[in-house]
């Protein structure tokens, strides 16, 4: 069975994977990918040592972001606990600037039609032609936008991703089910002004302006892929606080859904 990440760090993804790195390492690399001609940009840290395959997360940045804006958030980790970790960046009208195209929002990428998708299969391939990356263990995250694409790498690139966690990010209605069980992690703020925990359009008049279609409640991408991971409808609930955790597991498929539910939490990534 494929294994969620319960503390979102991913501290366990690296057991047994056997990767190290120097004290001094050097900063990502960066590296470029073509995607219909067109030449895609992402920053890549792999371990310096390792006996054998390691993980590999791919964290998407929010809109109006790029790469670098994920590395505070992921390279300590990457780095103390072994796996390899990827930052791509999205398309804007300037490199700082950077969306995805989720389907229903945001901003320049989906107003050009931008295959964010098949960019990511097509980082991944890259990746794993110069790097020992293990197969069974690619994880995607993202926050905002990045989210949402994350959403449908889920659906579309299901049998090469292992687990999903989204942070403050929506689904639109009428996906495709994936073809094999991706676990999900959803985190989401029920203050969330920007990305509303109940749905319907941005109170942010940006991203507003940004989206073609309604964001769906969270509730609706929750019991989305319960149903794709074959899970149960009632799940175990654990309050801690202001945020509760509802985990529903005996999933016929072999999937497994894990929902934060942040009481005041607005739309940010959690902890400091």
């Amino acid at each position: 069975m494929k294994s969620i990440v319960l503390t979102f760090v991913v501290a366990t993804l690296a057991l047994g994977s056997g990767g190290a790195w120097a004290r001094d390492e050097a900063p990502p690399a960066a590296r470029s990918v073509s995607v219909g001609g067109v030449a895609r940009d992402y920053l890549l840290d792999t371990p310096v040592k390792a006996s054998g395959p390691v993980p590999l997360v791919i964290a998407l940045h929010g809109g109006g972001g790029n790469a670098k804006t994920m590395t505070p958030r992921w390279l300590e980790t990457a780095r103390r606990e072994g796996f390899a970790v990827a930052f791509p960046s999205g398309v804007g009208r300037s490199s700082n600037m950077g969306t995805w195209n989720a389907g229903g929002c945001c901003g320049f990428a989906m107003a050009s039609d931008s295959d964010d998708v098949a960019f990511i299969g097509a980082m991944i391939d890259d990746i794993a032609r110069d790097h020992r990356i293990d197969p069974k263990r690619i994880y995607v995250t993202g926050l905002s936008n990045g989210g949402m694409l994350t959403y449908r790498i889920g659906e579309a690139l299901a049998p090469r991703v292992a687990a999903i966690a989204v942070v403050s990010g929506a689904m639109f209605g009428g996906e495709t089910p994936p073809t094999t069980p991706v676990p999900a992690l959803i985190m989401h703020g029920e203050q969330d002004d920007i990305v509303p925990f109940k749905g319907g359009t941005s109170p942010m008049a940006l991203v507003a302006r940004s989206q073609t279609r309604p964001f769906r409640e969270v509730a609706y991408a929750v019991d989305f892929w319960r149903r794709a991971d074959g899970c149960a409808d009632k799940p175990s609930v654990e309050p801690k606080g202001d945020v509760t955790v509802e985990t529903y597991d005996q999933c016929a498929r072999g999937g497994e859904v894990v929902f934060y539910r942040l009481k005041s939490a607005g739309h940010t990534w959690p902890g400091p």
